[in-house]
């Protein structure tokens, strides 16, 4: 019952909707809806007949009306974007009567074209087109961090594990070793390009070559200034003291034309004082010979300067050089210390290097050469307290000597590299050599004193006089002791207990290591 009132209903609502007058004319009117019975709003609907053309769109209810039309045979066309096309057969209007249509779209089927491209490049001599090849340059370097040997620290994380037990390398201007530029001078870095290359005595993977900027044609420079202080710093739970920390860092650099159109020059500095707390948290024993804990943090100071310039030269339309002079003054003082190791070990480091770089470069058609030459010397020294034997009690601390002495390391090298590229048809060639020669005079003096090394293990245990306590059988009863216990009887049994009054602090100078030192002289003076 109830189907059968809305059916009719409906046909007398799409009746309505569009009147035929009575002036002997005809109308047209129904509902456009999907294929789910859904109204559609906005189609466009066209019909052709004996009146011509005349269009008009459903409204919000999906209703269309036409009226005026002339009565014969008319088409309707229904269109709508996502919908395919509806047009009808011949539809007959008669004059004086409204003619009903409802017309249902269907879904226009999906049509889509997707383009695939290959994104993975094959291995090239261009960087940029090698698969696992990462260049960094403009505002990507940003990116990384300010510092010489943090931003190195990034580069390798980048870079990946290398092939080989030695590790990747790090090329400047295409030297390896020297000094890491500062940030500001740096032109491109590329990690990882041409991993299969003969130039190159090793695998190519983990390896970071980093470029540096040539000189511009107007002067322009920069600088910048960094200072770190530790007055809102909390102190370290595990230190009883607060060091001063403070850190500055100034740098900059300086860039302009020599001759113009011909030469160009590129200068770049930097100065850097940090002074680092390293932390010794060690147990060792008072004047009474009673372990105590010695938690304290030391200052280590460490100072790096650095100065570069760099000049281009246009020689001719197809040649061009570049010379570069790098000097590079690093040191640390109070070196060797914290964890275990007491503040009697420390020693003082230093380093001086001097590098200079020659270019040159030619361009001769489809044939590019490069020969570069580089002299590098490097001082490298260590100066501390090998008068002492090293004292090592084991979980507990290291005191004594530094066992250093004045040490020293002086390199130079050579290095000079030809590589010529050209182009042939399709294909590309690179063909070259590399000669390298090293100097070294190395001096260490280190282990002089010797090293006391004391572990845990068995000993007879002592009565209140520091007497073994004996079994029945007259054997002295063991018992497991610690490397603290070990050394303490040790200093015991050499006699030096009397002396603990005037000790400050047995371990930082212990008193019974003079014995040793004595006996250790004594030795060495019946062999020689």
């Amino acid at each position: 019952m109830r189907a059968t009132f809305i059916i009719p209903l409906l046909f007398a609502c799409a009746g309505g909707l569009a009147r035929a007058d009575d002036s002997g004319t005809a109308a047209l009117g129904g509902r456009v809806t999907d294929p789910l019975g859904s109204l559609i709003a906005g189609a466009h609907v066209r019909v052709s007949g004996p009146s011509g053309a005349k269009t008009t769109r459903t409204d919000g209810q999906g209703v269309f009306a036409l009226q005026g039309l002339a009565p014969g045979s008319y088409t309707v066309t229904v269109t709508r974007e996502g919908f395919s096309p509806f047009k009808s057969d011949p539809i007959s209007l008669a004059a004086g009567r409204s003619t009903p249509l409802d017309v249902q779209l269907a879904v226009a089927p999906l049509t889509e074209t997707v383009t695939v491209k290959e994104e993975t490049p094959a291995l090239s001599l261009a960087p940029d087109e090698n698969a696992g090849a990462i260049v960094i340059k403009g505002k990507d370097l940003d990116a990384l961090p300010d510092d010489p040997d943090e931003m190195v620290e990034a580069l390798q994380a980048l870079a990946g594990p290398a092939a080989g037990p030695n590790g990747g390398q790090v090329f400047i201007d295409g030297f390896t070793g020297g000094r890491i530029p500062p940030k500001s001078s740096i032109r491109e870095i590329r990690l990882n390009a041409n991993p299969f290359s003969a130039e190159y005595d090793r695998l190519g993977f983990g390896r970071i070559e980093i470029f540096t900027k040539p000189g511009t044609d107007q002067l322009r420079g920069e600088t910048s200034f960094r200072f770190d202080d530790a007055a809102l710093n909390t102190r370290n739970p595990f230190a009883l003291n607060k060091p001063p920390y403070q850190r500055r860092d100034w740098g900059g650099n300086l860039s302009g034309p020599l001759a113009a159109g011909k030469a160009s020059f590129f200068l770049d500095f930097d100065r850097r004082d940090v002074n680092e707390n390293q932390l010794i948290n060690a147990k060792v024993l008072d004047p009474d010979l009673v372990a105590v804990p010695f938690n304290e943090a030391v200052v280590t100071p460490q100072q790096r300067t650095t100065f570069s310039p760099r000049i281009d030269w246009q020689m001719n339309p197809s040649q061009t050089l570049s010379a570069r002079y790098t000097y590079t003054s690093s040191g640390q003082d109070d070196a060797g210390i914290g964890g275990f190791s007491l503040p009697s070990r420390a020693y003082s480091t230093s380093q001086r290097q001097h590098t200079f770089q020659l270019t040159e470069t030619g361009v001769y058609g489809k044939v590019i050469n490069e020969t570069r030459l580089r002299f590098w010397s490097e001082h490298q020294g260590k100066n501390g307290d090998d008068a002492a034997p090293t004292l090592q009690v084991q979980d507990a601390f290291t005191g004594g000597g530094a066992q250093v002495g004045l040490s020293s390391n002086d390199q130079h090298r050579w290095e000079l590299q030809n590589i010529t590229s050209w182009t042939l048809g399709k294909h590309s060639f690179r063909a070259g050599f590399r000669l390298r020669t090293v100097s070294e005079d190395d001096l260490a003096r280190q282990g002089f004193a010797g090293t006391v090394v004391f572990a845990r293990g068995l000993a007879p245990e002592l009565d209140a006089d520091l007497n073994p306590i004996l079994d029945a059988n007259g054997q002295p009863i063991l018992t497991p002791i610690t490397t603290l216990d070990r050394y303490r009887r040790t200093g015991i049994t050499l006699g030096q207990v009397e002396q603990r009054a005037q000790a400050r602090v047995l371990v930082a100078q212990p008193l019974f290591i003079l014995r040793i030192t004595r006996l250790r002289d004594e030795i060495f003076a019946q062999r020689c």
